[in-house]
């Protein structure tokens, strides 16, 4: 995409199998295609959050077994079995500390005086004025995907503008070539942006997955390198298409990140109510073994009752760290993937297209 013409002597041109944008601090857990990535993916981020809660309580539950079967620990002696389940229960007591947390960051959102909800107030609709102005959707959508899709939309609109100008008579076509380049790498992810928006709502992971993949930083920077590159030979046509164009992205820069962090408030707030369900019955099945096992050892039912019994109340005391488990996952792993999403800003050793200079490894190579 870059004329090296226009880079100097010293610049070394891109490799075309570089074109991927890179992401904002590369995610090591998700890279690639394979099937470990694939899996990877949807323990941190797609799959279910109850099913992987479920799994892991599945192998917790195995494990006791073998553990039983292996006499490390032994449902014939009250002893072990207790203390094992105070320890548990021992274990649970500051999961009311973090529900609290968890509350308080939340809630610290919601309170405020009338004046810093009249400013929130007027910052979003001065924010939705100049979407409207940006887009030409009069009024925005209200639905979060919709707003998405609607920007989305009018940056494909905008770049096919774009394109149209630059393929004029009077086209230079260093540019025309540029911006063909440009257009025919990020169309087909607008694309598929928007066919998936058209088909959900916000609250599922799937508007969260387009936002994640959505690496507007590096489109910006291309837009303004474009713009540098050829600032001499634009028209005021094309010019305008490429403001017009980083305003788009600017603003789908800050629709991600304000619904990301909705996302995580209310993922946040789910966790806190599941701990709640999860821990207080748990809390009262720990407090129950530890009180009477030994009164049920008395009654000399069959062995298997009781290695089913001690099995599960050890996967049951674990489920309330299953659940903060597989939700801090995914919470961590969104956080991680957009740490660096900055506007223009991509913290990474190199941007496709950047000017670099030629290092002795890479003329050796």
């Amino acid at each position: 995409m870059t004329d090296p013409d226009d880079r100097g002597p010293s610049a070394s041109q891109p490799n075309p199998e570089d074109r991927d944008p890179p992401a904002s601090q590369p995610d090591p857990l998700a890279s690639g295609g394979s099937r470990l990535d694939a899996a990877l993916d949807w323990i941190y981020l797609q799959g279910d959050r109850g099913v992987l809660s479920g799994l892991i309580l599945g192998g917790v539950f195995g494990v006791s077994l073998l553990l039983i079967r292996g006499d490390l620990i032994t449902p014939a002696e009250a002893g072990d079995v207790t203390a094992l389940s105070a320890a548990l229960v021992g274990g649970m007591l500051p999961f009311i500390t973090v529900v609290l947390a968890i509350n308080q960051l939340i809630l610290s959102e919601e309170f405020g005086t009338t004046g810093a909800f009249f400013e929130r107030l007027e910052a979003s609709r001065e924010f939705r004025r100049s979407v409207e102005a940006h887009t030409g959707y009069r009024p925005s959508p209200v639905e979060p995907s919709a707003f998405l899709r609607s920007l989305i939309e009018a940056k494909r609109r905008t770049e096919r503008g774009l394109q149209n100008v630059c393929h004029g008579s009077d086209s230079n076509p260093d540019l025309r070539a540029d911006v063909d380049d440009y257009v025919e790498f990020t169309a087909p992810r607008d694309d598929d942006a928007v066919e998936t928006l058209a088909r959900t709502t916000f609250g599922t992971f799937t508007v969260i997955d387009v936002i994640l993949h959505y690496n507007d930083p590096w489109q910006l920077q291309e837009v303004r390198q474009i713009r540098d590159r050829h600032r001499f030979r634009l028209s005021e046509a094309a010019e305008n298409q490429l403001e017009r164009l980083e305003e788009l992205l600017q603003d789908i820069h800050v629709t991600r990140q304000y619904f990301k962090t909705v996302y995580m408030q209310q993922e946040l707030a789910d966790l806190s109510k599941i701990l709640l369900y999860v821990g207080f019955p748990t809390l009262l099945g720990g407090a129950f073994i530890i009180v009477s096992y030994g009164n049920l050892l008395a009654l000399q039912l069959h062995p298997y009752v009781y290695v089913l019994v001690v099995s599960a109340t050890i996967t049951a005391l674990f489920s309330p760290f299953a659940v903060l488990l597989v939700y801090v996952l995914r919470i961590a792993t969104i956080a991680r993937r957009t740490a660096a999403d900055f506007g223009p800003f991509v913290l990474q050793e190199q941007l496709p297209g950047e000017d670099l200079e030629t290092s002795d490894a890479g003329e050796g190579a």
